[in-house]
């Protein structure tokens, strides 16, 4: 995962910006790490999703986040859930607790044998 900030968005909504250098600070803590970008111009931007975006949004754009070729989150910092997530990371570090991914087929139990009710 990386994410790339500017200056210009952390100052747009500092509350956000505070809140994830404290989700950031509480991963390290718990040895879950990921990339941070500080950008001031588009070309400070190295994963082409990213440039694409901000190339086409301009830097207003950022905070981008990148997860695995992905963009999992525009114009704001991912939220503690999206982090929890998409990192895989242990209840209790953040404020939230990893939800469970939809079943995939080969999770479902086996289909129910019996007759219908009559």
């Amino acid at each position: 995962m990386v994410v790339y900030e500017s200056e210009e968005a952390r100052s747009r909504d500092p509350a956000d910006a505070e809140r994830f250098d404290a989700s950031y600070e509480a991963l390290a803590g718990a040895d879950i790490t990921f990339r941070r970008g500080m950008c001031s111009r588009p070309g400070d931007i190295d994963d082409p999703e990213a440039a694409s975006i901000v190339s086409d949004r301009g830097m207003g754009a950022l905070p981008v986040c990148i997860f695995q070729g992905v963009d999992i989150a525009v114009g704001e910092y991912p939220s503690d859930q999206d982090l929890a997530d998409f990192l895989d990371v242990p209840d209790g570090v953040l404020s939230v607790d990893r939800t469970k991914g939809p079943a995939m087929g080969n999770d479902l139990p086996p289909a129910c044998s019996c007759r219908p009710v009559r």
